[in-house]
């Protein structure tokens, strides 16, 4: 499912308050009382953890759509208890950092998942983490602090961001204030859901919180992928998405549009939960039986063991809210073309996803059919032809990894982008980030800037003056 964190700029919807007496926020369904937290370079004065939904996502509700509020907690939530979603990490990251940070080949140091030594998950990570966090600046806070109605000052905007991990991983404090919508899924679609649940459970969880908030949004990584999926939703057929413009950083996913996939890894799914329950689990329904426990340990044990780049788990083609993959649904024009978009890429994307072992030709094709299950034969052969063994940089690659790395980052980043800003035309905006190493989710850094001693995700300094400038 998904965990929510919102950045929001409230005019006047809390109770008048001091800094000594923190504001209160009335929802109608729900009270929330703030915290103070501030940051670099701007203070934010407030800090609220609201919930958007009504039943936690937990036993007979796992796996299905959430359910809004429809009746009213008058009790007073502090939002002291920190509240996170699992999350589960591919293996091959760790080989990733190491070649990153230039560990020699014959030295990196390969890990695998220990089924009797599982990953540990702090006290705050929960399947019932459907929360949104609201941070409000100071200058907002002031004027709300001030001001008695909501008639006596127009709306501030709103901003929802959309935290990125491969849909399995991520968590809204990753980056400072981060947050805000934490894409931890897990087990998102696949026929078994389609037929006794809700596919794409975790992209219904943030249509309903955007919904909620219904105005701008920001993504990186998975969570831009999400926003492509949003704009995308139901094929344009169910009105307009709920936000009016949107930033994706590096919107990207996994293509997969065909059962066979989903019913593999749904098979997968159920065959690892019999085994760490010592039961027979063959169907939706037994899943929610199976305790939190178990269930987060199938979800580390199959997202550890992903193929080198891949996550496992994310978005399918389920019909409905994905009828197909944005690509064709943007080719086709069936979307709302009214938005206002800022897209953005890193320079060298698809390092991250690519193994430093694809060393010969054999080893870019084995690394295709991973990236490309099941695709046909002349498929293949056109991107042979796109990518052609040729290896003196007229192609963008020095060699077989780059060329695998180049072919990743095309076919999951970069043709995202090209498909929308082909389709919504003057309305978009493209930024390219080449600061070195100007690898995946190191412009996140730079947007989430926290002054003197920031670092990117794989620990290099930020430079403050191009985090200023942005």
């Amino acid at each position: 499912m998904a965990m929510f964190i919102i950045i929001l700029a409230i005019s006047a919807s809390f109770a008048a308050a001091t800094r000594k007496s923190l504001p209160v926020v009335d929802l109608g369904h729900s009270i929330n009382q703030a915290t103070i937290e501030l940051t670099f370079p701007r203070q934010l004065a407030m800090e609220a953890t609201i919930t958007f939904q009504i039943f936690a996502p937990v036993g007979p509700l796992r796996f299905s759509r959430p359910i809004p509020p429809r009746t009213a907690n008058r009790t007073t939530n502090t939002g002291q208890e920190a509240r996170s979603c699992y999350r589960a990490h591919p293996y091959w990251l760790k080989t990733a950092r190491q070649y990153i940070n230039k560990v020699p080949l014959d030295e990196i140091k390969q890990e695998w998942f220990d089924i009797n030594n599982p990953p540990l998950h702090d006290a705050s990570q929960s399947e019932d983490c459907l929360f949104l966090d609201v941070m409000v600046p100071t200058t907002i806070f002031d004027k709300t602090s001030k001001i008695e109605t909501c008639d006596d000052e127009p709306s501030a905007p709103v901003l929802v961001w959309i935290d990125g991990g491969g849909f399995t991983g991520g968590y809204k404090h990753e980056t400072n204030p981060a947050g805000l919508i934490e894409n931890s899924m897990g087990f998102l679609g696949g026929p078994l859901l389609k037929a006794d649940g809700d596919a794409n459970a975790g992209l219904l969880d943030q249509r309903l919180a955007l919904e909620w908030v219904q105005d701008d949004s920001h993504g990186e990584s998975a969570g831009g992928g999400s926003i492509l999926h949003q704009i995308t939703a139901y094929g344009g057929m169910r009105g307009p998405p709920p936000f009016q413009q949107a930033i994706l950083q590096s919107p990207g996913f996994q293509p997969n549009p065909g059962s066979y996939q989903q019913e593999r890894i749904s098979n997968h799914v159920l065959n690892d939960a019999s085994s760490f329950s010592n039961r027979s689990i063959t169907t939706i329904d037994g899943l929610r039986t199976v305790d939190t426990r178990t269930l987060a340990k199938v979800n580390d044990f199959i997202v550890a063991n992903s193929p080198y780049g891949l996550y496992t788990f994310g978005p399918t083609v389920d019909g409905t809210f994905v009828p197909a993959l944005p690509g064709q649904i943007l080719a086709n024009k069936n979307f709302h073309t009214s938005l206002t978009l800022m897209i953005g890429g890193n320079d060298q994307e698809g390092v991250l996803f690519t193994s430093p072992y694809i060393l010969n030709q054999a080893d870019y094709v084995a690394n295709l059919k991973w990236l490309f299950p099941r695709a046909p034969e002349p498929l293949v052969h056109d991107i042979f032809a796109l990518y052609p063994d040729q290896l003196d940089g007229k192609y963008g690659y020095t060699g077989e990894m780059l060329r695998a790395a180049v072919t990743s980052a095309e076919s999951c980043f970069a043709c995202n982008t090209r498909y929308l800003n082909a389709k919504v035309g003057n309305k978009s905006y493209v930024y390219s980030f080449d600061v070195p190493l100007a690898l995946h989710a190191d412009d996140v850094a730079y947007t989430f800037y926290n002054g003197p001693g920031s670092v990117t995700w794989d620990g290099r300094p930020v430079f403050g003056g191009a985090a200023l400038s942005l």
